[in-house]
């Protein structure tokens, strides 16, 4: 039963792969939609009235330059590759900063637990081991976090990342870039 099924489906597989070169053979499609869209614009052209821009033309041409597939993809690569090095260089400093006052602190914390009178081993298992765990996890994670994040979510926020990449894979895959764009 399952090799007649696997034969119906390798036919019907084979089937619709000649059809499909056949269509893409046939120039009649793209004629077809080519005449649709030209009478769509034709119609829109009689029916809609262009307003000037709100945007001077110069911020029109910076935006064509900087969301262009050419230009606009290596430009977001040099400001990621900015932003990591950024990252990478100032959370050395911040790191090293956090890192000294909180293994600083932690003399401080042992030598209130002695005085408290607190067993070796519980001050073994709390100084020692969870403040000292947490204080470098702490140190060496927030400063990275705290420099990457809000500088990858502002480059979000401001809509340049998705434009270029959307206007990147639009133009390598044939369709309109200026498609994806969102209305002012």
């Amino acid at each position: 039963m399952a090799e007649v099924r696997n034969k119906q489906a390798d036919f019907l597989l084979a089937q619709a792969q000649v059809e499909a070169q056949q269509l893409r053979a046939c120039p009649v499609h793209d004629e077809l939609m080519k005449a649709l869209y030209c009478e769509a614009q034709r119609i829109a052209g009689h029916v809609l009235k262009q307003q000037p821009s709100a945007y001077p033309r110069w911020q029109e041409h910076l935006d064509d330059l900087v969301t262009s597939p050419w230009f606009g993809f290596p430009l977001m690569l040099a400001l990621l590759t900015g932003v990591f090095w950024l990252t990478l260089v100032g959370a050395n400093y911040l790191s090293e900063i956090l890192s000294s006052w909180l293994l600083g602190a932690e003399a401080t914390l042992s030598s209130a637990f002695i005085t408290l009178g607190a067993p070796r081993w519980l001050q073994g298992l709390i100084v020692a081991g969870v403040y000292r765990t947490t204080a470098w996890v702490v140190a060496v994670m927030l400063p990275p976090m705290a420099i990457f994040f809000p500088l990858f979510t502002l480059l979000e926020d401001l809509g340049y990342l998705p434009r270029v990449l959307l206007t990147w894979i639009a133009s390598f895959a044939g369709l309109v870039p200026t498609a994806n764009r969102p209305l002012p």
